[in-house]
């Protein structure tokens, strides 16, 4: 019977219980078991077993995909799920599938190819391939390279087996030279000497005639390795490693196994093991440590007394510890301990623990699958299967200890220990004049919960904060990063944050600022962030920011308020297809003490480096259209926290309708070794309101041309030993640029409905204008108008027009653009040599230089008078690997313009540390010489320290001090801290504890100073 054939443009998707999979060739081949299923659009096949070989076409070449099927048991094949569809049953199937789309190919299970290959694999290469499978070696036929046969072993009451004898081999497996396929089963057994003295073989002993059982008992030290065994069904995935001084075997009489590994016993016979003596059992990537222990085989259970089980976690270095008294394993990956401990210390006496009652412990081992292929990920260092772990742990009655004093008590403990915090996860014990005693942690919510099985990719952390001067604080932070929940094929991450206090003291934000009165009692902050990868290259992005006062970000988030972008509400829809995208996207201002737009709502289209008329030109664009609101910040209600001013570029409320495009075309041509890029582009805009409230339309244009030109020198007989350059290569990159716009509108007509700066830089520009330029407090200039005193020379709208910010179609702000007329000038230099062994050296950067400047023809208008300005340049020499110089700086020409250099070095020298040193000349407005240095040094292997400072000779004052020691302990990192702040008029200390065996720690890693996790490289 012949079916449809599906559309060969539906991906094929494969599912079965369990297979195994490998290489051959061109083929991928599969090995199917249990309920298996391909699936092809409407077409279904379903059967009870199958072999599948699959032709991937390498994407270079355009042809399908091709799989070549073999199905039994059950087979039953339907075109369509619709009733009355063709559909064929029988007891085998042999056909093919053909698709321009993906294979997947995804059991349940997956191992590599098996030792044997089953008979329906030949029964399928007969269908496929007669005289192959005629030609091939089958079940039954023994390949066997003849040695002299094996010795039998030394009688009960004997000497001890020579080492060289082929009953006890001297090597590892894999080692042996005689090969023989087995004839049934798949466990086999290995045993040898433990070291280089020879074990004592006793013998097999049947202690009652009347039962089918023999006993071996080994002496002296000995090593049993069991090769084959099953997991989920899968073989050789589960060999299980032995060691002892002494070890008792119990089997059937009539399936004793070989002990020499060279045939094999089936798995389903029992075999038991008694150990003891320095017992050392490794099964995947889990080790045991015992005194004596019991374990059967074939059902994966067992008793050990006095165990240490050392097994990996994610993203820690080291291993997770399990001691316990008593440890029996229930089942394959399941224990029960009794009086145990977790620790990730390998002490005798661990210095932090979490000690229990009863632990109940899972520790499940799984190949790792690749999600593109289907077939088990290899491990780069021994070419089987990688392993992945899943770890639970709950445990009753627990105590939190730290040395031996218990710290905290919690009835139930429930986690994945994947994430081995143990409840808390840092303490902070600090004084300082401006939140006094402080007591800062952080905990492990989901532990704290009793959530045993977290959703994978989730993290959930609960602060609990006291602040001697400020009261009790508290919240909690939730990360994700997960496929998609409603099943599709993307991805979603995102951060949620809240932490809340009832504020009972003051504010000190710095001089002039050191006691305000917060505007609200209770104090808090949410917020959340969210990214979701959807379908068809859409991406949704989701942004909430609650604060509930002016100030405090910058008392009690002063990193994130420096550092981070705002705070802000929104939500965003984008799809990118090549070089253009499309947004749809909508914001709300929820904190009324910054100036910030609604956007209700914004579309943007862009449209980049698209090629016209057979790429002789090329096409950027941006368009958008939105409902704009920009909402003026209300003034502070503490008259003490002043100077304050609004900035000349703020209006109140305005609002209406900005539509806008901006297109840009260029003829790009080459010119010998130059490459010259004429280009015309021009806006058109409309705003609803101004800065008057009255509908403005805008017509600005530039016309400009860009042009490069690379040129470089090649010297290879310059060489130093003492600057490490073994030849030489100096490569410059000239660029220019002019460019001349008009427009029919000011600038200073419009409200900036695009922020150019961070609401952190806003707020300090409204006291800077008083304490900087005696601007009096609260002054408002007219609406949109730079104050009389300053020009435009320090309004932020016209230093963005000067840089150029206007110059391309991608500008983030739409407002800024006006008649300016300007030629750019640049260098970009590399110096490159070569680095390394005589044998691999390899080219590095060994100087850079990066120079640019701007000339402007029309000075009075467009640079406050002066032809020149913008000089800039920034200078890298790496003298050594480890030590480098740097420089950098920035020039206006004009009265009172900027003029900053700084000069410093690096050194690194990492694991053990590293230094700082800069120099820093500032002119202008502001005048000051700052020196800053720093250094992190891990003096040894239990201690380390860092310091850092910055002194302004200019001012005569020191801005910050901070020293810190930390003692690396076995289990935990303390940190002392000794900080002063001259700007807050405070001194502080501070005490930090941190486990050190935290995937990510904050002390762990100090600037270069890296301190390993503990245990990472055994007992230290």
């Amino acid at each position: 019977m012949q079916l449809p054939e599906p559309a060969n443009t539906e991906p094929i998707r494969v599912t079965a219980q369990a297979g195994n999979g490998w290489q051959a060739g061109s083929f991928e081949i599969w090995i199917l078991r249990g309920d298996c299923a391909i699936q092809q659009g409407k077409a279904v096949a379903r059967c009870a077993e199958a072999v599948l070989w699959i032709d991937r076409a390498p994407v270079t070449e355009m042809r399908p995909n091709k799989v070549i099927a073999y199905l039994e048991g059950n087979v039953d094949i339907t075109s369509d799920t619709r009733p009355g569809a063709p559909r064929l049953t029988d007891r085998a199937w042999f056909g093919r599938f053909n698709t321009s789309a993906s294979v997947e190919v995804r059991p349940t299970a997956a191992a590599g190819k098996p030792d044997v290959l089953p008979p329906i694999y030949w029964r399928g290469m007969e269908r496929r391939d007669p005289e192959a499978a005629a030609n091939s070696v089958q079940p039954g036929v023994r390949q066997v390279q003849f040695t002299t046969p094996p010795t039998a072993p030394t009688p009960a009451g004997g000497t001890a087996a020579s080492r060289e004898s082929p009953m006890f081999p001297a090597s590892r497996p894999g080692m042996s030279p005689v090969t023989v396929a087995p004839t049934g089963g798949a466990r086999r057994v290995h045993v040898y000497p433990r070291s280089d003295k020879d074990m004592q073989f006793q013998g097999w002993r049947q202690p009652d005639p009347n039962v089918n059982q023999s006993i071996a008992i080994f002496d002296l030290g000995v090593n049993v390795v069991v090769e084959g065994l099953s997991i989920n069904g899968m073989g050789d995935l589960g060999t299980i490693d032995i060691s002892a001084d002494r070890l008792v075997i119990w089997t059937t009489s009539s399936d004793k196994p070989d002990l020499s590994g060279q045939t094999s016993q089936d798995e389903r016979v029992p075999l038991e093991f008694y150990l003891e003596g320095n017992v050392v059992f490794l099964q995947g990537e889990r080790t045991i440590h015992a005194d004596r222990m019991y374990y059967d085989v074939p059902n994966h259970v067992g008793t050990i007394l006095n165990a240490d089980m050392l097994t990996p976690a994610r993203d820690y270095s080291g291993l997770l510890r399990l001691h316990a008294d008593i440890v029996q394993q229930t089942a394959q990956d399941r224990y029960f301990a009794q009086n145990a401990f977790l620790t990730p210390s390998r002490m005798g006496n661990p210095g932090f623990r979490l000690q229990a009652g009863d632990i109940y412990f899972e520790d499940i081992q799984q190949p790792m699958i690749d999600p593109m292929t289907g077939q088990p990920i290899p491990d780069p260092n021994t070419g089987q299967p990688a392993i992945q772990h899943r770890q639970l742990a709950t445990a009753s009655n627990n105590f939190l200890y730290v040395e031996s004093v218990p710290i905290f008590y919690w009835p139930m403990f429930s986690a994945d220990l994947k994430d081995p915090a143990f409840y808390i996860r840092r303490a902070r014990i600090a004084q300082d004049n401006v939140y006094g005693t402080q007591i800062l942690t952080d905990w492990s919510g989901y532990e704290l919960l009793g959530i045993r099985d977290k959703p994978e990719g989730t993290n959930l952390d609960v602060n609990l904060d006291y602040l001697g001067k400020r009261g009790f604080g508290y919240g909690a932070s939730f990360t994700y990063d997960r496929p998609d929940p409603f099943g599709s094929p993307g991805r979603m991450a995102g951060l949620a944050s809240f932490w809340g206090i009832q504020d009972e003291g003051n504010d000190n934000l710095g001089r002039g600022r050191s006691n305000l009165v917060p505007e609200r009692s209770y104090r808090d902050r949410l917020f959340w962030q969210h990214r979701d990868m959807l379908p068809y290259d859409f991406q949704l992005s989701a942004e909430l920011g609650w604060i509930s006062d002016r100030n405090f970000l910058e008392e009690y988030y002063k990193s994130e308020w420096e550092q981070l972008k705002d705070e802000t509400t929104g939500l965003e829809l984008k799809r990118i297809d090549g070089n253009s995208s499309l947004s749809l996207s909508a914001d709300y201002r929820l904190n009324q003490f910054f100036t910030q737009t609604n956007w209700l709502p914004r579309a943007d289209h862009f449209w980049l480096g698209q090629p016209l008329f057979n790429d002789t030109f090329t096409w950027y664009e941006h368009s958008n259209a939105a409902y704009a609101q920009l909402e003026e910040l209300q003034p502070p209600t503490n008259p003490h926290d002043l100077p304050f001013n609004n900035l000349p570029w703020e209006v109140n409320s305005q609002h209406g309708a900005r539509l806008a495009t901006r297109q840009e075309i260029d003829l790009p041509f080459q010119l010998g070794v130059m490459k010259i890029v004429p280009y015309l582009m021009g806006e058109a805009a409309y705003w609803g309101e101004d800065v008057n409230g009255e509908q403005l339309n805008r017509l600005w244009g530039q016309v400009g041309v860009r042009a490069s030109v690379p040129v470089w020198s090649v010297d290879p007989s310059v060489n130093s030993d003492l600057f490490n350059v073994h030849g030489l290569a100096h490569k410059v990159v000239f660029d220019v640029e002019f460019s001349a716009a008009d427009s029919n509108r000011d600038l200073t007509s419009l409200p900036l409905y695009d922020p150019l700066n961070d609401d952190s830089v806003e707020a300090f520009q409204r006291h800077f204008l008083t304490d900087t330029f005696g601007i009096p407090s609260y002054s408002p200039t007219p609406i949109g108008t730079p104050w009389p005193q300053l020009g435009t020379k320090f309004d932020e709208r016209f230093y963005a027009l000067r840089t150029g910010l206007q110059n391309w179609v991608t500008s983030p702000s739409t407002e800024v653009a006006d008649d300016l007329m300007a030629v750019r000038l640049g260098a970009h230099q590399r110096w490159q040599t070569k680095r390394g062994r005589p044998d691999d050296r390899h080219i590095i950067d060994w100087m850079t230089l990066d120079t640019d400047m701007t000339f402007y023809p029309e000075a009075n208008r467009d640079n406050s008078g002066t032809p020149l300005g913008l000089f800039d340049y920034n200078y890298t020499w790496h003298v050594g690997d480890r030590l480098t110089l740097v420089s950098e700086g920035i020039f206006d020409f004009f009265d009172e313009g900027q003029k900053v250099v700084t000069i410093g070095g690096y050194l690194g020298r990492p694991p053990r540390g590293s230094m700082y040193a800069g120099f820093t000349v500032l002119e202008g407005p502001i005048d000051s010489k700052v020196l800053t240095l720093s250094y992190t040094y891990l003096m040894s292997p239990k201690w380390a320290s860092s310091y850092g400072t910055s002194i302004d000779f200019g001012a005569q004052r020191s801005y910050a001090q901070n020293f810190s020691i930390t003692r690396i302990g076995e289990s935990l990192l303390i940190n002392f801290v000794f900080t002063v702040d001259p700007a807050r008029d405070s001194i502080g200390v501070g005490l930090v504890i941190e486990p050190r065996f935290l995937p990510k720690t904050r002390l762990g890693n100090m600037g270069g100073a890296q301190i390993p996790p503990a245990g990472a490289f055994g007992v230290e």
